[in-house]
Formats: C-alpha cells, sequence, structure tokens
C-alpha cells in the first residue's frame, strides 16, 4: 500500500519507513539498513546539505552507484527541497562538469567518488558523502524550483543529452498508477541491477520502498553473478531490459554447470516475476525465458522518461497470449497512432504513437525549444512507430528517427531484428542501417550467436529470404561476440553501425554478407 495524502517522492517512502520501521529496506551482499536506519541517515543528510547553504529547487548531483548511501542521499536531497540529478559513476570527469554547469549544481552527494572526478571538486562540505563542486556553478535553469523532483538525462548516441525534469506529483502519481496494474506488496524482493541513473531504474526502486519491499542492490550486471543470487536467495522480481536476458540465456547455454543452476533456481522459485523495459522485448526472446524459467512470470513495460515511464503495460497474466504487443494504457494514459498530418491511423497502418497524460514532464531543461517540439497540444509524441492491431492492442514499428531508408525503401530495425531473434542459432541481434553511395542506406545486421553454434551468414540470409520480403533482407551479416551496449544495458545503435562500418570489405562473392 502506498501511503495516501503524500504528494512528495520522500514522504511516500518516509511513510513507509514509518510503517516497516525493524524491516529491512535496503541490502547488498554484505550490507543490510532497515527502514528506521534509512529515515534517520536520509533526515541527517538533509540537515547537511542545508547547512551547507542548499537551496530551495537547486539541483544537487548524485553519484548513482546503486549502494544504500545513494539512497539514503536521495532522499536527503529531496528533503533539502533541492532536485535530485542522478550521474553514474563511469561518467568521464568533463561530462559531469557539463552537466553541472547545465543544471546549477553546486553539490555533489552520494557514495564513495570516483579517483578521477577529483578534480571537480572545490572548497566547501567535503565527506560524509557531501562534496561541493569546483567553479561548475550558472544559473539556475527556469524550470527547476522546489516542486521538482529528478532530473534525468535521456541516453543517445549522438547530440547533447536532453535533460527530463520530473516534478514530485507527476512521479507519485505515476508511481500509484503503477501500483494499480502492477501491485508491489511489503514483502516483495526487488532484485536490483539497473542504475539509477536510468529511469527505469528509479521507479522500481522507489516502487519497492515506498511499499516495503526488500531492495537487494547490485553495483552492475553481471549475469554470472545475476545466477547465483537466484540461486541463494528468493527474489519476488527483478527489472531488466532485454539485452541483460539474452546475456542470461547465453551464460546458462554456456555455463557447464547450467542445468543444475536452473534447477536450484526452480527450487526458490526465483525471479517470481521479470520485470522487462526499456527497450522493445521481441516474443520469441520472451518466449525463450519463459521456457528456460517456467516458474517465472513477465511484464513487459513501455513508457518514456519524459511521461514518467511505464505508458502501456503487457502484464503478466495476459503475457502468453500477447506477447510482442505494449499491453494496455495505465491509468491517467490515452494514446493515439498518428500520421504524418497528425490524422489517426487505421488497423494495420504504422504511424507515430501519441500519448496524452497526467503525468508529463514538466520540459527539457533549459530547451523550450525543444519542449514546445516534443509536446503537441496536449499530446506527448514519443517518436516510436507503431501499429495498431485487429484486436486493439499495439505493436511497436520502430523508431522514426531509426528508419532505414534503402533505394527509397523504408525499412524498420525492428521488423528485422524481430524475424531474426527467432532462429535457433541467434542470441542476438541489432539492424543498422550503413551509409551507401548507390542506395543512400545499406542495411547490416549484427548477430551474436548461442554458444557452440556456428553460424552461416549464406545459409541465415536464405532462411530469411522466407520471412522478410526482399528489401528488407541485410545486405551484409556481421557474426560478433556481442552486442554493443550502452550505460544502462540497452544496445546502442550508435555503436552497432560503429562496428558495421569498421568491418573488413566484402568479398566477393559471398553475396552481400561477412563476418564482422
Amino acid at each position: 500500500m502506498i501511503a495516501h495524502g503524500a504528494n512528495r517522492i520522500e514522504q511516500l517512502v518516509l511513510a513507509s519507513a514509518a510503517r516497516h520501521t525493524e524491516r529491512a529496506a535496503l541490502a547488498t551482499p554484505t550490507q543490510q539498513v532497515t527502514y528506521g536506519r534509512l529515515a534517520a541517515a536520509a533526515e541527517r543528510g538533509g540537515g547537511l546539505l542545508t547547512a551547507a547553504g542548499c537551496r530551495p529547487g537547486e539541483a544537487v548531483l548524485l553519484t548513482a552507484g546503486n549502494r544504500p548511501e545513494d539512497i539514503v542521499w536521495e532522499l536527503a536531497i529531496w528533503l533539502a527541497a533541492g532536485v535530485v540529478v542522478p550521474v553514474s559513476p563511469t561518467t568521464p570527469p568533463e561530462v559531469v562538469r557539463r552537466i553541472a554547469r547545465r543544471t546549477g549544481a553546486r553539490f555533489l552527494a552520494g557514495a564513495d567518488t570516483p579517483e578521477s572526478w577529483q578534480e571537480l571538486f572545490g572548497s566547501g562540505p567535503s565527506g560524509e558523502g557531501l562534496r561541493a563542486l569546483a567553479g561548475t556553478a550558472g544559473s539556475r535553469p527556469a524550470e527547476l524550483d522546489a516542486d521538482q523532483a529528478l532530473v534525468i538525462f535521456t541516453s543517445g548516441s549522438t547530440g547533447e543529452p536532453k535533460g527530463v525534469v520530473l516534478s514530485h506529483r507527476v512521479l507519485v502519481s505515476k508511481l500509484r498508477a503503477i501500483q494499480q496494474v502492477l501491485p508491489f506488496a511489503p514483502d516483495t524482493v526487488t532484485l536490483q541491477v539497473l542504475q539509477l541513473h536510468f529511469s527505469f531504474g528509479q521507479w522500481t526502486s522507489l516502487l519497492t520502498l515506498a511499499t516495503g519491499g526488500l531492495l537487494q542492490l547490485r553495483p552492475a550486471f553481471s549475469a554470472t553473478r545475476f545466477l547465483r543470487d537466484l540461486t541463494s536467495m528468493r527474489i519476488d522480481r527483478t527489472a531488466v531490459v532485454p539485452s541483460m536476458l539474452r546475456i542470461i540465456l547465453r551464460t546458462l547455454d554456456g555455463a557447464e554447470d547450467g542445468e543444475d543452476l536452473l534447477r536450484r533456481i526452480a527450487a526458490r522459485c526465483s525471479p517470481r516475476l521479470w520485470i522487462a523495459g526499456g527497450e522493445p522485448l521481441p516474443g520469441p526472446l520472451g518466449r525463450q525465458v519463459r521456457a528456460r524459467f517456467p516458474h517465472s512470470l513477465i511484464t513487459d513495460v513501455f513508457g518514456l522518461s519524459e511521461s514518467a515511464t511505464s505508458d502501456l503495460i503487457l502484464t503478466p497474466d495476459r503475457y502468453d497470449q500477447e506477447a510482442g504487443t505494449l499491453g494496455r494504457p495505465t491509468p491517467g494514459v490515452r494514446i493515439r497512432v498518428v500520421d504524418a498530418a497528425g490524422a489517426d491511423c487505421g488497423p494495420g497502418d504504422a504511424g507515430e504513437l501519441w500519448i496524452r497524460t497526467e503525468h508529463l514532464m514538466t520540459g527539457y531543461l533549459d530547451d523550450p525549444a525543444a519542449t514546445a517540439a516534443t509536446l503537441t497540444g496536449g499530446w506527448l509524441r514519443t517518436g516510436d512507430r507503431a501499429r495498431r492491431r485487429s484486436d486493439g492492442l499495439l505493436e511497436l514499428a520502430g523508431r522514426a528517427k531509426d528508419l532505414i531508408v534503402r533505394g527509397g525503401s523504408k525499412i524498420s530495425p525492428l521488423e528485422v531484428e524481430n524475424v531474426f531473434s527467432a532462429h535457433p542459432d541467434c542470441a542476438g541481434c541489432v539492424a543498422v542501417g550503413v551509409p551507401d553511395d548507390l542506395l543512400g542506406e545499406r542495411l547490416h545486421l549484427l548477430l551474436m550467436p548461442r554458444p557452440g553454434r556456428a553460424v552461416d551468414p549464406v545459409r541465415l540470409l536464405d532462411w530469411s529470404r522466407e520471412r522478410l520480403e526482399r528489401h528488407k533482407t541485410p545486405d551484409r551479416v556481421h557474426v560478433v561476440d556481442d552486442l554493443p551496449l550502452g550505460r544502462t544495458g540497452k544496445v546502442d545503435r550508435g555503436l552497432a553501425r560503429t562496428v558495421a562500418l569498421s568491418a573488413p570489405a566484402a568479398r566477393e562473392g559471398d553475396r552481400g554478407c561477412g563476418d564482422g
């Protein structure tokens, strides 16, 4: 149950702490923090921030390394009426400096900071998890005030990331909406391998704490360690991106004790629920997970940081019948699929997905033009292409900006990937467009084989021609050991394109495919 009457995130968590004082709130393999200690430490941190001169509505950078101290400091920043700006410990110092300047932040809070960040710090509070930043503070962006909770910088392979500003009101109402569809309970144990600078990691952590659950924190994702965790403890739910699922399955396939691991995991019934999101979950991949972990259920979540995530959810009770769809809108969300003129598309026709919701961002940080372009007449333009099926459910048809234009034909990478992901030798794949003087772009596919499987690109293309229109068949297939991933664990299409570009030129007579 989420506390009634609370309108700020820290109020939700502290109300939960008051109900569950002696229950464990946060845990790592070597540490455990009760709700009572969490609340006391957060209140102390909030006092330190206020004493250091943190003003209401001021941005404070947070080292988001998935340690209990990071959660403590997130609550502390909110108690001081500051705005949390999560930053990964792997972020280069110059990028941290730019984020501080863009947000006007003067302080960085959190657990131990990387050695490479030492150059960022100046005089002022130092120690106890609070550091002053040197010469980085700029003017406060217009979007920030004491009602704002988070600034999430959206990931991207090119260009300057956008800062999505989310208010306490929006986050609280979205957590309540998710709770109606995907209830968390006081005895829920959540294994958290997603980072807190990722919106998906934020809401799954906060909803666990707001309902009195136990958050098992891990600093980074390791498939081997993840599987061992499933054998050693009861895990009710874990949030993952589909790329992690591919790595988990591949690790099981390659492990000498893989079947023994699965038996021990099944005996613990862990996890009871996979929460997949962050990128599309292909139906074949979801079915593979269900087959290997028959005791587990899957829910597939779709949403944007701009709308506080989780706009549509395919719930566990419907997953087996509706895998590959986006499920149904969460409370307070309406959807449209529109063509280039803004008119509604008919069933089966692909168009841009628009969302109307009470859970919208305040705006992009210091970028009113981008905000106005994204929010049109109260609708959020997602940039995702979708089509409505005859049963009314939505299927993704790819990102509008990711469309590959080959000889005038537009190709959705997602459509190509869904076909190849169903091949028994495929552990994962990503389709990208590569510049071509003749056709504008060529379609390349990076394919990661399952352990012990040898993939023949020529035979693979022959197989695909029975399942794809001719212009959607890749010009080249690159067999790779691993798919390139970004910091949040999702496939990075920009890096994938770089891999394809750097591969040796196609050999004459190899029918347009080759090994990367």
